[in-house]
Protein backbone atom coordinates (compact mmCIF):
# COMPACT_ATOMS: atom_id res chain seq x y z
CA UNK A 1 0.00 0.00 0.00
CA UNK A 2 2.62 2.51 0.96
CA UNK A 3 4.50 1.88 -2.52
CA UNK A 4 1.20 2.70 -4.34
CA UNK A 5 0.40 5.49 -2.29
CA UNK A 6 4.19 6.93 -3.08
CA UNK A 7 3.65 6.24 -6.57
CA UNK A 8 0.30 7.98 -6.91
CA UNK A 9 1.10 10.84 -5.44
CA UNK A 10 3.78 11.54 -8.30
CA UNK A 11 0.85 11.73 -10.55
CA UNK A 12 -0.95 14.09 -9.15
CA UNK A 13 2.22 17.57 -10.18
CA UNK A 14 1.67 16.08 -13.89
CA UNK A 15 -1.73 15.94 -14.58
CA UNK A 16 -2.13 19.39 -12.99
CA UNK A 17 1.03 20.37 -14.99
CA UNK A 18 -0.34 18.79 -18.16
CA UNK A 19 -3.91 19.78 -17.95
CA UNK A 20 -2.96 23.25 -17.66
CA UNK A 21 -0.62 23.45 -20.83
CA UNK A 22 -3.28 21.84 -22.91
CA UNK A 23 -6.16 24.62 -21.73
CA UNK A 24 -4.02 27.19 -22.01
CA UNK A 25 -3.75 29.27 -25.38
CA UNK A 26 -0.04 28.69 -26.65
CA UNK A 27 0.52 32.51 -27.62
CA UNK A 28 -0.32 33.47 -23.89
CA UNK A 29 1.82 31.05 -22.84
CA UNK A 30 5.75 32.36 -21.49
CA UNK A 31 6.82 29.31 -23.66
CA UNK A 32 10.87 29.05 -22.29
CA UNK A 33 11.74 27.26 -25.71
CA UNK A 34 11.75 28.37 -28.60
CA UNK A 35 13.71 25.95 -31.56
CA UNK A 36 13.39 22.54 -31.96
CA UNK A 37 10.30 20.28 -32.23
CA UNK A 38 8.93 21.30 -28.55
CA UNK A 39 8.70 25.38 -29.72
CA UNK A 40 5.56 27.26 -30.03
CA UNK A 41 2.77 26.58 -30.70
CA UNK A 42 2.90 22.96 -30.80
CA UNK A 43 5.46 22.66 -28.15
CA UNK A 44 3.61 23.22 -25.03
CA UNK A 45 0.49 21.36 -26.47
CA UNK A 46 2.92 18.10 -26.61
CA UNK A 47 4.85 18.45 -23.62
CA UNK A 48 0.95 18.59 -22.02
CA UNK A 49 -0.41 15.18 -23.42
CA UNK A 50 3.29 13.64 -22.50
CA UNK A 51 2.60 15.02 -19.00
CA UNK A 52 -1.19 14.07 -18.46
CA UNK A 53 0.27 11.04 -20.15
CA UNK A 54 2.74 9.83 -17.59
CA UNK A 55 0.45 10.93 -15.11
CA UNK A 56 -2.49 8.49 -16.21
CA UNK A 57 0.63 5.54 -16.53
CA UNK A 58 1.20 5.95 -13.10
CA UNK A 59 -2.17 5.50 -11.60
CA UNK A 60 -3.70 3.03 -14.47
CA UNK A 61 -0.66 0.24 -15.21
CA UNK A 62 0.27 -2.05 -12.38
CA UNK A 63 3.33 -3.50 -11.41
CA UNK A 64 6.96 -1.84 -11.78
CA UNK A 65 6.01 -0.01 -14.78
CA UNK A 66 4.16 2.90 -12.41
CA UNK A 67 7.52 4.31 -10.82
CA UNK A 68 9.21 3.18 -13.67
CA UNK A 69 7.43 6.24 -15.88
CA UNK A 70 7.70 8.35 -12.55
CA UNK A 71 10.97 8.22 -12.63
CA UNK A 72 11.90 8.92 -16.44
CA UNK A 73 9.76 11.47 -16.37
CA UNK A 74 10.99 13.31 -13.12
CA UNK A 75 14.77 13.02 -14.31
CA UNK A 76 13.72 14.64 -17.10
CA UNK A 77 11.62 17.54 -15.53
CA UNK A 78 14.86 17.62 -13.28
CA UNK A 79 16.90 17.95 -16.42
CA UNK A 80 15.15 20.60 -18.57
CA UNK A 81 14.45 22.41 -15.22
CA UNK A 82 18.48 22.63 -14.70
CA UNK A 83 18.39 23.67 -18.44
CA UNK A 84 15.71 26.65 -18.07
CA UNK A 85 17.12 28.17 -14.69
CA UNK A 86 16.26 31.67 -14.74
CA UNK A 87 13.78 31.63 -17.09
CA UNK A 88 9.80 32.20 -16.46
CA UNK A 89 8.40 28.89 -15.33
CA UNK A 90 5.03 27.86 -17.10
CA UNK A 91 5.09 24.78 -15.65
CA UNK A 92 1.51 25.53 -14.53
CA UNK A 93 0.81 27.43 -17.84
CA UNK A 94 -0.39 30.55 -17.32
CA UNK A 95 -0.13 30.57 -13.26
CA UNK A 96 2.98 33.24 -12.33
CA UNK A 97 4.98 31.26 -10.30
CA UNK A 98 9.04 32.20 -9.90
CA UNK A 99 11.44 31.86 -12.46
CA UNK A 100 13.30 28.24 -12.69
CA UNK A 101 15.94 27.73 -10.49
CA UNK A 102 17.15 25.66 -7.44
CA UNK A 103 13.56 24.74 -5.72
CA UNK A 104 12.56 23.60 -9.53
CA UNK A 105 15.42 21.87 -9.42
CA UNK A 106 15.34 20.18 -5.70
CA UNK A 107 11.65 19.19 -6.02
CA UNK A 108 11.92 17.32 -9.52
CA UNK A 109 15.23 15.67 -8.14
CA UNK A 110 13.40 14.80 -4.68
CA UNK A 111 10.33 13.17 -6.67
CA UNK A 112 12.40 11.45 -8.80
CA UNK A 113 14.27 9.97 -5.52
CA UNK A 114 11.00 8.72 -4.52
CA UNK A 115 10.03 7.15 -7.42
CA UNK A 116 13.72 5.34 -7.57
CA UNK A 117 12.94 4.18 -4.30
CA UNK A 118 9.01 3.12 -5.09
CA UNK A 119 10.46 1.21 -7.73
CA UNK A 120 13.43 -0.54 -5.62
CA UNK A 121 10.85 -1.96 -3.26
CA UNK A 122 8.85 -3.95 -5.84
CA UNK A 123 5.42 -3.43 -7.40
CA UNK A 124 1.90 -2.44 -6.13
CA UNK A 125 -1.28 -3.80 -6.58
CA UNK A 126 -3.84 -1.71 -5.33
CA UNK A 127 -5.34 0.44 -8.10
CA UNK A 128 -7.97 2.05 -5.82
CA UNK A 129 -5.42 3.47 -3.68
CA UNK A 130 -3.90 5.10 -6.69
CA UNK A 131 -6.41 6.05 -7.94
CA UNK A 132 -7.22 7.73 -4.53
CA UNK A 133 -4.19 9.26 -3.57
CA UNK A 134 -3.74 10.54 -6.94
CA UNK A 135 -6.24 12.37 -7.06
CA UNK A 136 -6.05 13.77 -3.58
CA UNK A 137 -2.53 14.79 -5.08
CA UNK A 138 -3.81 16.61 -7.70
CA UNK A 139 -6.36 18.79 -5.68
CA UNK A 140 -3.48 19.56 -3.68
CA UNK A 141 -1.30 20.51 -6.31
CA UNK A 142 -3.58 22.72 -7.75
CA UNK A 143 -4.58 24.53 -4.47
CA UNK A 144 -0.77 25.30 -4.06
CA UNK A 145 -0.88 26.27 -7.92
CA UNK A 146 -3.78 28.88 -7.52
CA UNK A 147 -2.58 30.00 -4.12
CA UNK A 148 0.83 31.02 -5.44
CA UNK A 149 -0.35 32.23 -8.79
CA UNK A 150 -2.96 34.67 -6.66
CA UNK A 151 -0.26 36.29 -4.97
CA UNK A 152 2.14 36.94 -7.59
CA UNK A 153 -0.77 38.81 -9.22
CA UNK A 154 -1.21 40.97 -6.58
CA UNK A 155 2.08 41.53 -6.29
CA UNK A 156 2.41 42.78 -10.16
CA UNK A 157 -0.80 45.16 -9.53
CA UNK A 158 0.51 46.01 -5.83
CA UNK A 159 3.71 48.44 -6.70
CA UNK A 160 6.19 48.50 -4.29
CA UNK A 161 8.34 51.37 -3.93
CA UNK A 162 11.29 50.07 -3.11
CA UNK A 163 13.54 51.54 -0.06
CA UNK A 164 15.70 54.26 -1.95
CA UNK A 165 16.84 57.48 -1.16
CA UNK A 166 19.08 57.95 -4.21
CA UNK A 167 18.24 59.41 -7.38
CA UNK A 168 17.08 57.21 -9.87
CA UNK A 169 18.13 58.81 -13.66
CA UNK A 170 17.52 56.39 -15.83
CA UNK A 171 16.17 52.38 -15.93
CA UNK A 172 17.55 49.67 -17.15
CA UNK A 173 14.63 47.27 -18.38
CA UNK A 174 15.53 43.28 -19.27
CA UNK A 175 12.91 41.53 -21.61
CA UNK A 176 12.59 38.72 -23.91
CA UNK A 177 11.29 38.21 -26.90
CA UNK A 178 7.51 36.20 -26.92
CA UNK A 179 7.43 37.34 -23.09
CA UNK A 180 3.52 38.36 -22.57
CA UNK A 181 4.47 39.81 -19.28
CA UNK A 182 7.00 42.46 -21.74
CA UNK A 183 4.60 42.85 -23.44
CA UNK A 184 2.41 44.00 -21.38
CA UNK A 185 4.54 45.73 -19.49
CA UNK A 186 6.08 48.03 -22.70
CA UNK A 187 2.54 48.49 -23.72
CA UNK A 188 1.65 50.06 -19.69
CA UNK A 189 5.24 51.91 -20.81
CA UNK A 190 3.24 53.82 -23.21
CA UNK A 191 0.92 55.70 -20.79
CA UNK A 192 4.36 57.17 -19.07
CA UNK A 193 5.31 61.03 -18.68
CA UNK A 194 7.70 60.58 -22.13
CA UNK A 195 10.42 62.21 -20.43
CA UNK A 196 10.49 59.01 -17.55
CA UNK A 197 9.86 57.05 -20.90
CA UNK A 198 12.52 58.09 -22.71
CA UNK A 199 14.76 57.64 -19.92
CA UNK A 200 13.93 53.76 -19.99
CA UNK A 201 15.89 51.39 -22.28
CA UNK A 202 14.94 47.77 -22.91
CA UNK A 203 17.43 45.36 -22.64
CA UNK A 204 16.71 41.80 -24.50
CA UNK A 205 17.83 39.11 -23.30
CA UNK A 206 17.62 35.26 -24.92
CA UNK A 207 15.70 33.03 -23.33
CA UNK A 208 18.06 30.88 -20.84
CA UNK A 209 20.46 33.14 -20.67
CA UNK A 210 21.74 34.40 -17.09
CA UNK A 211 20.99 37.90 -16.56
CA UNK A 212 23.98 40.07 -15.72
CA UNK A 213 24.16 42.15 -12.27
CA UNK A 214 22.44 43.13 -10.47
CA UNK A 215 19.77 41.22 -11.72
CA UNK A 216 21.03 37.77 -11.90
CA UNK A 217 19.02 35.07 -11.02
CA UNK A 218 15.76 37.02 -11.46
CA UNK A 219 13.21 36.25 -14.16
CA UNK A 220 12.08 38.78 -16.80
CA UNK A 221 10.73 41.33 -16.79
CA UNK A 222 12.62 43.09 -14.24
CA UNK A 223 15.08 46.19 -13.83
CA UNK A 224 17.46 48.39 -11.96
CA UNK A 225 17.82 52.16 -11.72
CA UNK A 226 20.69 53.96 -12.71
CA UNK A 227 22.14 57.16 -11.39
CA UNK A 228 22.94 59.95 -13.47
CA UNK A 229 26.12 57.85 -14.34
CA UNK A 230 24.97 55.37 -15.73
CA UNK A 231 25.82 53.04 -12.01
CA UNK A 232 23.33 50.78 -10.50
CA UNK A 233 21.23 52.58 -7.05
CA UNK A 234 19.06 50.72 -5.21
CA UNK A 235 17.67 47.20 -5.36
CA UNK A 236 16.68 45.37 -8.75
CA UNK A 237 12.64 45.09 -9.15
CA UNK A 238 10.92 41.68 -11.23
CA UNK A 239 7.25 41.98 -12.14
CA UNK A 240 5.22 44.30 -14.08
CA UNK A 241 4.07 46.38 -11.12
CA UNK A 242 7.49 46.83 -9.36
CA UNK A 243 9.32 48.10 -12.95
CA UNK A 244 6.25 50.35 -13.73
CA UNK A 245 7.08 51.53 -10.07
CA UNK A 246 10.68 52.05 -10.99
CA UNK A 247 10.09 53.88 -13.76
CA UNK A 248 7.72 56.25 -12.34
CA UNK A 249 10.20 57.17 -9.93
CA UNK A 250 12.47 58.46 -12.37
CA UNK A 251 13.72 62.23 -11.62
CA UNK A 252 12.32 64.25 -14.00
CA UNK A 253 14.91 67.73 -14.86
CA UNK A 254 13.20 70.71 -16.25
CA UNK A 255 14.15 72.57 -19.24
CA UNK A 256 17.62 74.08 -18.05
CA UNK A 257 18.68 70.58 -17.33
CA UNK A 258 17.33 68.54 -20.69
CA UNK A 259 21.10 68.53 -21.56
CA UNK A 260 21.98 67.25 -18.63
CA UNK A 261 19.02 64.57 -18.64
CA UNK A 262 20.17 63.28 -22.26
CA UNK A 263 23.90 62.96 -20.98
CA UNK A 264 22.67 60.56 -18.22
CA UNK A 265 20.45 58.55 -20.53
CA UNK A 266 21.15 54.73 -19.97
CA UNK A 267 23.56 53.17 -23.17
Amino acid sequence: MLVDTATAALAGPLVVAGAAKLAAPPDRLDWPIRTGPLRPPWGPRLTGVAEAAAAAAIVAVPGRPAPLVALLAYLALTAVAFGLRGTRCACFGLARLASVGRAHIGVNAAAALVAAVALAAGPGSEPLVRAATGTGAAAVTLAVVVLLDRRARRAERTPAAAPCDRTISGVRMYVTDGCPSCRALKQLLETVEPARREAVVAIPVERGAKLPAPVTGMGVPCAVGVDESGEPVCSPVEGIGAVKALVDGIAVRTSPGARGREDARVR
